[in-house]
């Protein structure tokens, strides 16, 4: 029976643990960004100040008697792109320090913070007010 060397083994390992590493600075890169603060959609509200608080709609169709209904998906506690910056340089020095074994940790801290984002459907009178609102979540 052949034996392994010791210097395989720890290729194995390393190649292991290169193959793991980045995933947490990953997972923190594709966080959204802060879209602004949704507190604005209320009933009565002009579009274009909806539009310039919040930024274009992700779509936007026409309905009946001249409505137009548009969708916003919010994550209201996302990050800016700073922050979000920061936490990839974070997760890409730890992983360097630890030699990738900071994924043990980094992975599931970056899970648990995905994003939860929250979809508003916005409908629109012609007169460009917001006339009904739902939430989904």
């Amino acid at each position: 029976m052949r034996r392994t060397s010791g210097l395989a083994t720890t290729g194995i390992f390393l190649l292991c643990i290169l193959s793991q590493v980045a995933c947490s600075a990953f997972m923190a890169g594709q966080r959204s960004t802060y879209k602004g603060d949704p507190a604005i959609i209320q009933v009565g509200a002009d579009r274009m100040a909806v539009e310039s608080a919040l930024g274009a709609p992700d779509m936007a169709v026409s309905v009946d008697n001249g409505r137009t209904k548009v969708v916003y998906k919010i994550d209201p506690d996302a990050h800016s792109q700073a922050g979000r910056n920061a936490a990839v340089a974070w997760h890409l020095v730890a992983d360097v320090f630890t030699l990738g074994l900071w994924e043990i940790v980094g992975t599931p801290s970056e899970m648990a913070a995905r994003d939860k984002f929250t979809t508003y459907l916005i409908y629109y009178s012609k007169e460009g007010k917001i006339d009904q609102v739902e939430t989904v979540k």
